[in-house]
C-alpha cells in the first residue's frame, strides 16, 4: 500500500501539472452535462424517470459539497485523482508480475495520457471518470489471473463493476466480460473456474436487478433507463425504406410513418439526392445496411431531430398521455421506441447483423486511428517503439543460454495482459455497436489497454534484470 500511495500521489502531481500547462483545468460543458448537473433527487419517481443513472450526479453533489462556488472545477480534479489512482494500481500490479521498472514506468505513462483521459478530463460528463474506474476493474482481473479468486477480491471486483455501471451504463459489458475473464484463466480446473465466474458476477447482477426492480415498482418500467432506444432507433430506422416503416404493425406503423415523413421533409430542404435522412421508397432497401458512414453521419440528426420528435408527436396523440407527468411521458415514449427497435430487429435480422459487423470494424479501425493521430500519444508511442526496437537490436545476443529478465519471467503476465487488452477492446466496441455507432469517445475508451499492451511487448524486448517495486 505504501508504494501504491506514493505512485498514485506522484501520478496525481504530474497529471495536475500537465493539465495545468495544457489548459485542461477549465471545465468543458457539453450537451450531456445538464442531465448530470441538474439531476433531480426530489422523489423516487424523479430518480426513476431520469435519463441518467445516479452515479455521476452523486459525484456532482459531492463536488458541490466540497466547493460549492466552483463544483465543476472540483469535478475536474476528481477526474484527475481517479486516473492517478488507476495508474498506481496498474504500476503495482505490473510489478507483482515481475516486470521491470522501465517497463512499468513506460506502460503507466502511456496509460496515464490515453486518448479518453486527455480528451475528456475536463468534460463535465462520465467519459473520463468511468474509463478510469473501468480500468481498475481490468486491473482487478489481472490480479485474479495472478493470485486466484478469493471472497474478498471477488466482492471488490463485483462492487467496482457495479460502481462503473452506475456511473456509465455503457459499461454493462463488464459483467459478461469479467465473468468470461475469470472462466478462461489457465492452470485452473474448469469446475472451479465456472463456480468462480458465476460468483464474481453475482454482486453486479443483483445490483442491476435491484435497480431495475426499483424502476419497475416506481414507474412500471423494468429497465436500466428510459434512454438508449432512441439512439438505436436512429440506426434501425435507417435500415428500412419509408414504405417498410409504414408497414410495421399497430401503432408502430404510425410511428414509422411519422419518422419517414419527417426525415424526407428534412432531407428535401437541403439536398437533391436521396441519402441518409432522405430514404424514399426504392426497389430494395437492404443494401442500406452497408452504408455505415452514411448512417453514422446522420445518427445525431436522426436521433434528436427525427426519432425523438416523432415519438413525442405520436405519444401526444394518445388522450391518456396528457394526464402523465413529463417524466412518465418520457418513459412511455421510450417504451414505444423500444418496441420499434425489437420489431425491426426481429423482422430484418440480416440487415441489423450486417450493421453490427460494419460498426465493429469501424470501431476497431477508428480507435487505432485515434491513437495514431493523437498528438501526445503519437509522440510517446512512436518514441517508445523506436527506442525499444533500437535497444532490442543493440542488446540482443546470439547466445543460446536461457535469457534472464522479463522474457523468462513474464510470459504469464504478458498472456494475461494480451487477454485484457484485446478482449476488453472488442467486447466494449461490440456492445456499443448494438445500439449505435462506436464513435470516438466510445471506441477510444474501449482501446484503453492497447497502448499498455504494446508498450509492454516492445519494452520487454530489452533484456535486463527485473527490478520489481518492493
Amino acid at each position: 500500500m505504501k508504494h501504491f500511495a506514493l505512485i498514485s500521489l506522484a501520478a496525481f502531481i504530474i497529471l495536475m501539472g500537465t493539465c495545468r500547462m495544457t489548459n485542461r483545468f477549465a471545465p468543458h460543458l457539453v450537451p450531456d452535462s445538464p442531465s448530470y448537473t441538474e439531476y433531480s433527487f426530489e422523489s423516487a419517481e424523479a430518480i426513476a424517470t431520469q435519463i441518467r443513472t445516479p452515479g455521476y450526479p452523486v459525484l456532482v453533489q459531492f463536488a458541490k459539497t466540497l466547493v460549492n462556488s466552483n463544483s465543476n472545477g472540483a469535478l475536474v480534479i476528481l477526474h484527475i485523482a481517479l486516473q492517478a489512482i488507476a495508474v498506481g494500481f496498474l504500476a503495482v500490479e505490473l510489478s507483482a508480475w515481475d516486470f521491470s521498472r522501465r517497463t512499468i514506468a513506460i506502460a503507466a505513462s502511456v496509460f496515464a495520457v490515453g486518448c479518453t483521459f486527455w480528451d475528456h478530463v475536463n468534460t463535465i460528463a462520465t467519459d473520463a471518470p468511468a474509463m478510469s474506474l473501468a480500468s481498475m476493474t481490468g486491473i482487478g482481473v489481472l490480479r485474479i489471473w495472478r493470485t486466484d479468486l478469493t471472497l474478498r477480491s471477488g466482492m471488490l471486483l463485483g462492487v467496482m463493476t457495479t460502481l462503473v455501471i452506475a456511473l456509465r451504463p455503457a459499461y454493462l459489458f463488464l459483467i459478461p466480460w469479467v465473468m468470461l475473464s475469470v472462466l478462461v484463466r489457465p492452470n485452473v480446473i474448469f469446475s472451479r473456474r465456472l463456480i468462480q465466474a458465476i460468483a464474481v458476477g453475482t454482486v453486479p447482477v443483483i445490483a442491476l436487478f435491484a435497480w431495475c426492480s426499483f424502476r419497475w415498482v416506481t414507474v412500471d418500467d423494468f429497465g436500466v433507463l428510459p434512454f438508449g432506444h432512441q439512439n438505436m432507433a436512429a440506426v434501425t430506422t435507417q435500415l428500412l425504406d419509408a414504405e417498410e416503416l409504414e408497414a410495421l404493425p399497430g401503432r408502430l406503423g404510425e410511428l414509422g410513418k411519422e419518422i419517414a415523413d419527417r426525415r424526407i421533409e428534412m432531407a428535401a430542404g437541403d439536398r437533391v439526392a436521396a441519402d441518409g435522412l432522405d430514404l424514399r421508397p426504392i426497389a430494395d432497401a437492404a443494401p442500406r445496411a452497408d452504408s455505415y458512414t452514411t448512417i453514422e453521419n446522420r445518427w445525431d440528426a436522426m436521433t434528436y431531430m427525427i426519432v425523438i420528435p416523432a415519438a413525442e408527436a405520436v405519444a401526444n396523440r394518445s388522450p391518456m398521455n396528457s394526464d402523465l407527468s413529463l417524466g412518465m411521458q418520457r418513459v412511455e415514449q421510450h417504451r414505444m421506441l423500444a418496441e420499434l427497435d425489437r420489431t425491426i430487429v426481429r423482422s430484418y435480422p440480416v440487415r441489423y447483423l450486417r450493421w453490427i459487423a460494419l460498426a465493429v470494424r469501424r470501431g476497431v479501425w477508428g480507435s487505432v486511428a485515434d491513437m495514431l493521430m493523437h498528438p501526445i500519444f503519437f509522440v510517446v508511442t512512436m518514441g517508445l517503439a523506436v527506442a525499444a526496437c533500437v535497444a532490442s537490436i543493440r542488446f540482443r545476443t546470439t547466445q543460446t543460454a536461457e535469457p534472464f529478465g522479463e522474457q523468462s519471467n513474464n510470459q504469464a503476465g504478458l498472456a494475461a495482459l494480451t487477454w485484457l487488452a484485446l478482449s476488453y477492446w472488442l467486447f466494449k466496441i461490440a456492445f456499443v455497436s448494438l445500439t449505435g455507432p462506436p464513435i470516438g469517445r466510445f471506441s477510444d475508451a474501449a482501446a484503453v489497454w492497447l497502448p499498455v499492451w504494446i508498450a509492454v511487448v516492445l519494452v520487454s524486448q530489452i533484456r535486463q534484470k527485473p527490478h520489481p517495486i518492493p
